[in-house]
């Protein structure tokens, strides 16, 4: 029998999910019993060793500060935390190494649910090493390069106890989203306009919060106390209450250490941003940036749990039986807001299929997202859609134009000659000999390198038990060349600070979108030939300094591209944060 084992969960008694019992924000949040806010939760089951160490994810408790190792036991079939006191869940070291696991199991497992797939890693393992206590410093990042989230921790002094992020769920969940969407969009990490970084940092965010929001019994506790009837008063679930509710703040311990006690460190989902924010050079900073994109979806979800808080508040029952107002279920309005959570964060990543490979923008989100739930739930009967186009315009992200082509209803449409079908559903050189064939009615420049990237399988399941398979292909296309060429090639003016013999690289791409019997239906593009988006982004990239060794454009920002969140959570950025 091999040490380490749980042979009592192994294959010879299959299982969906096991219950574990993690910290629902981080130790600084109590509950109403003055306790560590702690929810027990379903996570993904999967046979696991010593470390512990499962299918997908492998802890490594080294400590670089010490030079300490440690091994743990498998996950067993009971949860030896599930009665563990404060002073436990602080200090044991195993209770660590199940937080990260167990955090990190479910985050993944929201993406692979909404996108119907196993999603790949942005490296060759198959798992991602978790390292609860890398180093001794107030920081966590992901790392492309050694395949791992790197959890820091503040060490004990005569003031204060240790402080691990590895214990906060929303720093947990925020790398873990890094790496899933270095796994999906590997691009993003180029040197490319301000929205593409603060999209991975916005959209880390927005999952830890609605992570957070997706847990019930956490909900109950932010609501506030309930009467013996289990009813609280309506103020507390009405919009203004609900967007200064304690779960709108992004990991509030390691904030409270490394800013002196002022709270969390992104409260962006309760401080919306100013209408001129795009003019605003703090906004090009990629947390700044990506704050946006968080108080966006916090509005957005505030008024999703509005909405379907109405028949609960118009109910014969809804009074307290005093005339002194209306009150509702503590239990039911949490159940409604953990929906409206759980429908929200799988409405987003259902979109990340629908994005371009490159050159992000936050307009493309927003396509993207309207294009997927269009796919799932074609009657938008709730006005989900309409709110999301509502909320992203009044913040000033706008539908982009001219970057779908329903090519379904395109004229002329694609031709198939010699393709074979199931072949554009999992083979790269078949997706690729259909670009060739047709890129003249894709509109797609044949005389720059391009490459298919990726060729992923989908199913997703709408509301009504609908099942949508589809394919999903990238493709993308890339040049090297000098400024000079580059303004031969555009016949546009190069930025001022520009040399004309700086070499530049400029990227192009797509997303090609087949259905289940492998016919192309959407083309979302991002040319490579768009002359004017290339020349912002140089004069961005010169402007803020982001030349590689070599002092060229567009090849690197001088890290390496693994070590980019690393640099992005430093304590040197003029935001003042180190996570």
């Amino acid at each position: 029998m091999s040490d380490g084992i749980d042979f009592a969960n192994d294959v010879g008694q299959p299982r969906t999910h096991m219950t574990l019992r993690l910290i629902a924000q981080d130790p600084s949040v109590l509950g109403e019993d003055q306790q560590i806010l702690t929810a027990h939760v379903r996570v993904p089951w999967s046979r696991t060793e010593v470390g512990p160490r499962g299918a997908r994810l492998h802890v490594v408790d080294y400590d670089t500060a010490t030079g300490s190792y440690y091994k743990h036991p498998a996950i067993p079939s009971e949860d030896p935390f599930a009665d563990a006191s404060d002073a436990q869940l602080k200090r044991e070291r195993a209770f660590h190494a199940q937080q990260v696991y167990g955090t990190a199991a479910r985050t993944l497992a929201a993406f692979e649910t909404a996108l119907g797939r196993r999603l790949p890693w942005g490296f060759a393992n198959h798992q991602l090493a978790l390292v609860p206590h890398a180093f001794a410093e107030a920081n966590a990042y992901y790392s492309r390069e050694d395949g791992a989230l790197l959890f820091g921790y503040v060490p004990a002094d005569a003031d204060r106890e240790a402080v691990y992020t590895c214990l906060s769920h929303d720093v947990v969940v925020h790398e873990t989203t890094h790496a899933v969407l270095d796994g999906l969009r590997r691009r993003y990490l180029e040197p490319a306009l301000p929205d593409q970084a603060a999209f991975h940092e916005g959209f880390a965010d927005i999952v830890a919060l609605l992570s957070v929001f997706s847990m019930r019994p956490v909900i109950e506790r932010a609501l506030g106390q309930a009467d013996k009837n289990g009813r609280i008063k309506r103020a507390r679930v009405e919009p203004a209450a609900l967007r200064q509710n304690v779960l709108a703040k992004v990991a509030e311990q390691i904030g409270g250490v490394l800013t002196q006690g002022r709270g969390a460190l992104r409260e962006s989902a309760r401080k919306p941003p100013p209408a001129d924010w795009a003019k605003k050079p703090e906004f090009d900073e990629p947390h700044r940036r990506g704050e946006v994109l968080v108080a966006v979806t916090f509005e957005l979800l505030v008024e999703i749990w509005w909405k379907r808080l109405q028949p609960l508040l118009s109910r014969p029952n809804a009074s307290d039986g005093d005339g002194r107002g209306v009150t509702v279920d503590r239990a039911r309005a949490a159940e409604e807001g953990a929906r409206a959570a759980s429908q929200l964060l799988t409405m987003l990543i259902r979109g990340l299929d629908y994005l371009p490979p490159v050159e992000f923008d936050y307009g493309d989100l927003l396509n993207a997202v309207l294009l997927a739930d269009a796919e799932v739930v074609p009657d938008d009967d709730l006005g989900y859609r309409d709110l999301l186009i509502e909320r992203f315009e009044a913040a000033g992200i706008r539908l982009p134009q001219n970057r779908v082509t329903d090519v379904l209803t395109a004229q002329p449409p694609p031709h198939y000659l010699g393709i074979n079908f199931a072949g554009l559903r999992s083979d790269r050189d078949e997706v690729f000999r259909f670009l060739w064939l047709n890129a003249r009615g894709l509109d797609i420049p044949t005389n720059y390198y391009t490459v298919i990237e990726s060729v992923l399988p989908t199913q997703r399941i709408g509301p009504d038990g609908l099942v949508v398979p589809e394919s999903v292909a990238t493709y993308l296309q890339m040049v090297n060349m000098t400024a000079r060429e580059f303004t031969d090639e555009s016949g546009l003016e190069l930025p001022s600070g520009v040399d004309p013999g700086t070499s530049v690289q400029l990227f192009g791409g797509g997303t090609l979108v087949f259905d289940q019997f492998g016919r192309l239906k959407l083309h979302i593009f991002k040319p490579l030939t768009d002359w004017d988006r290339q020349l912002r982004r140089l004069d961005y990239l010169a402007k803020t300094g982001r030349r590689d060794a070599q002092q060229r454009l567009g090849f690197s920002e001088g890290t390496a591209r693994g070590q980019a969140f690393a640099r992005l959570h430093s304590s040197d950025l003029s935001s003042g944060e180190a996570w």
